[in-house]
């Protein structure tokens, strides 16, 4: 009995009374008309539901399906808090991601209509020259490996190449080459990344149907022989349609994300710090100096 005599027990009950009553009034107190409203409608259940069923290759049941929403809710709280506290504004991520969903919004919007026929021909009219085919090579050489010979190595290749015009087998001559000896149909592309720019320029220059050399690559010398030449050719609009037409979205899309660009930089005021930029700036070597 002396317990219950005591003031601090006193103000200990009290206050959980208190306490007990905020809380039952603020559960039948109606929500607040102007606060911020978070709607998880049909769409965006159905959004939640097919990124679970991607990601997981399986329907959600009810319980991960609320799961879904519950993470949902949080990361909507915690993305508008963020974005009213400013958080957005120095991550480079961001901003760029920001930046990129919205040139995605402006090109879908571009892209929504199919383009009439005679549109996507003009296209690749104006273009030919981008779809033509190009021009293609089939070629076999010998290879004489510089670090190997040496100082002879230029020496053997010519010796080899006079060997050769008599009528010498080239499977007897030159060291092992990685990428083997003959080469079909390759377009210039191709010999580049393979022997380097210099040796498919000179390549380009060589007789069909007889050795020459000996042609520097990256990796040594080498002795070719051009079996043929396939030159540059047009191609129809139907060999190369789904290719134009996406050329083609995708030309339409650029525009039309300059163009929305345009109009919406008209709203800033746009300054810049020339001078500040121009200090920043690394400065410009002169190559034939370097």
């Amino acid at each position: 009995m002396k317990m219950f005599r005591e003031p601090l027990l006193h103000f200990v009950l009290l206050g959980a009374l208190i306490f007990a009553l905020n809380g039952w009034r603020a559960k039948q107190r109606p929500a607040d008309p102007a606060a911020p409203r978070i709607e998880v409608t049909a769409a965006v259940i159905e959004r939640l539901r097919a990124a679970f069923e991607r990601q997981f290759g399986k329907a959600p049941d009810a319980e991960e399906l609320r799961g879904q929403v519950t993470a949902h809710i949080r990361e909507e709280v915690f993305c508008r808090e963020a974005l009213a506290l400013g958080l957005d504004r120095d991550d480079t991520i961001v901003r760029r991601r920001l930046a990129q969903m919205m040139e995605f919004l402006t090109g879908d919007i571009a892209g929504a209509s199919e383009p009439a026929d005679a549109v996507v021909r003009e296209f690749f009219e104006k273009n030919a020259a981008r779809y033509a085919k190009a021009g293609r090579v089939s070629f076999r050489h010998v290879y004489f490996k510089k670090e190997k010979r040496g100082a002879g190595t230029e020496a053997a290749a010519v010796e080899a190449l006079a060997a050769l015009a008599k009528g010498a087998s080239d499977e007897t001559m030159g060291d092992p080459f990685l990428h083997g000896f003959e080469f079909s149909e390759r377009e210039q592309d191709d010999v580049i990344a393979s022997f380097g720019r210099e040796f498919a320029e000179k390549l380009a220059a060589l007789p069909t149907g007889e050795w020459s050399g000996p042609v520097e690559s990256s990796y040594g010398l080498h002795l070719v022989r051009v079996e043929a030449r396939m030159e540059p050719r047009a191609v129809k609009f139907d060999e190369v349609r789904e290719t134009v037409l996406r050329d083609f979205h995708d030309e339409r899309r650029s525009i039309a994300n300059n163009e929305v660009f345009e109009k919406l930089r008209e709203r800033y005021q746009v300054t810049v710090d020339e001078a500040a930029l121009a200090k920043a700036a690394a400065p410009v070597i002169n190559t034939a100096q370097r």
